[in-house]
C-alpha cells in the first residue's frame, strides 16, 4: 500500500468498506440533538508521567473529550471512562487521577458518569467517551458553512507546545546530569500545557446573541489541523493571515530561548485547547462588538484556492498539518 497521510488512509479505509463516516450526531433524541466524542490517551504517546501530575492529567483528559462537543455546539452531560493500569500504580495514584477527572466533571456539570478499571501490561491508558446535547431548535438554526465565513480563535496559540518543550528539555537535563529543574520563569507556558481551561461562556453568548457559528473545531492538534478539518468537512478552502494569529508575549520569550519559531508552534504545536469557529461574514459587525475575546484570523474560501497561509508581505503558502501530509 502506498504511503498515505493519516487522513487519507482513514478516508480510504471507509471507502473500501463502503461505510460513510459517522459525524457523531444522533438526531433521534427527543427535543434535543445528541452528539458523541471519544478519546484514547496513551502513556508515552499522549502524556509523560515524569512531568505530568496525575491530577492534572485527569482534569485535562476530560477536557480532551468534551472540547469537541463544545466546539460543535453541544453541552456535555455524560461520560464513560475506562482506565487501564499496570501494577506499578497504587490506589493512591489512581485516586489522584480520578480527583482531577472529578474536578472537571463538577466544573462542566457532567452528572452521568461511568467508570471501569482494567489491567494493563504497558502502563497507563485512558479511554473516554462523552455525550452532549443541543436543543433541536437551535441545532436547525445553524447556518451552512460557506466561502467567506470568518475564521476566529479564542485566545493566544502555541504556548502549550512551548511548555511541553520546556518539560522535555528539563527531563533530559535531569536524566543526564541529575540536576533538579528550575521552572519559575516558565509558569505561563507550563500552565498552558499542564492545566488548560475551556471558556464555556462563549457558548451561552452565541445562543443569547444569535451569532451562531457555521462550524467549530477544538484545537488539540494545532491551528493548521483545525483549519484543514473544517475545510475538509465542507469542501472549502481557507486563507489564514500571519499577522492576525494571536501570540502571547510570555510564550514569545520562551520560543526565542528554545530557538523555536512561535508561529510554527501555533500552527502545528497542539494542546492549546482553544476553539476555532467559522462565523458568517454578515455577522462581522455584531461579532466584533459582542465577542472581543475572539480574534478574526482569516476566512473560508473557494475550494480551488486550497487552505493557505498568508505571510506579512502577501505571499501565499500552503497550510501544512501533520495528519494531512505524508
Amino acid at each position: 500500500m502506498e504511503n498515505l497521510s493519516k487522513v487519507s488512509l482513514i478516508s480510504q479505509l471507509y471507502a473500501k468498506a463502503g461505510i460513510a463516516p459517522c459525524n457523531g450526531i444522533d438526531e433521534d433524541y427527543g427535543d434535543n440533538i445528541a452528539g458523541t466524542s471519544h478519546k484514547l490517551l496513551l502513556e508515552g504517546i499522549d502524556f509523560d508521567l515524569v512531568y505530568t501530575p496525575l491530577q492534572h492529567l485527569g482534569y485535562k483528559s476530560v477536557l480532551a473529550v468534551t472540547g469537541p462537543l463544545y466546539a460543535a455546539g453541544f453541552e456535555p452531560f455524560s461520560i464513560s471512562v475506562t482506565i487501564a493500569l499496570s501494577s506499578r500504580f497504587s490506589n493512591t495514584e489512581t485516586e489522584s487521577l480520578w480527583e482531577g477527572m472529578t474536578a472537571a466533571f463538577k466544573e462542566h456539570k457532567i452528572d452521568k458518569i461511568k467508570l471501569d478499571l482494567v489491567p494493563s501490561l504497558t502502563g497507563l491508558t485512558i479511554s473516554l467517551s462523552s455525550q452532549g446535547k443541543q436543543n433541536r431548535g437551535l441545532f436547525v438554526q445553524r447556518p451552512a458553512c460557506k466561502a467567506g465565513d470568518l475564521l476566529c480563535v479564542n485566545g493566544s496559540l502555541g504556548a502549550a507546545y512551548l511548555g511541553l518543550q520546556i518539560l522535555e528539555r528539563e527531563k533530559r537535563v535531569f536524566e543526564q546530569a541529575n540536576i533538579q529543574p528550575s521552572l519559575d520563569n516558565y509558569k505561563f507556558v507550563l500552565q498552558s500545557y499542564l492545566s488548560p481551561e475551556i471558556d464555556k461562556s462563549l457558548f451561552g453568548l452565541f445562543a443569547s446573541t444569535g451569532i451562531l457559528p457555521s462550524d467549530g473545531e477544538f484545537m488539540g492538534e494545532g491551528l493548521s489541523h483545525a483549519v484543514k478539518s473544517i475545510c475538509y468537512r465542507h469542501a472549502l478552502g481557507a486563507k489564514i493571515f500571519m499577522n492576525r494569529i494571536p501570540l502571547a508575549a510570555q510564550a514569545g520569550m520562551v520560543a526565542e530561548e528554545l530557538g523555536i519559531d512561535q508561529l510554527t508552534a501555533a500552527l502545528n504545536g497542539g494542546d492549546d485547547y482553544r476553539f476555532l469557529f467559522a462565523i458568517p461574514l454578515e455577522k462581522h459587525e455584531e461579532l466584533t462588538k459582542e465577542f472581543p475575546q475572539l480574534d478574526i484570523i482569516g476566512h473560508l474560501a473557494d475550494p480551488a484556492s486550497g487552505a493557505n497561509f498568508i505571510t506579512s508581505d502577501g505571499q501565499e503558502l500552503e497550510l501544512k498539518a501533520q495528519a494531512w501530509d505524508k
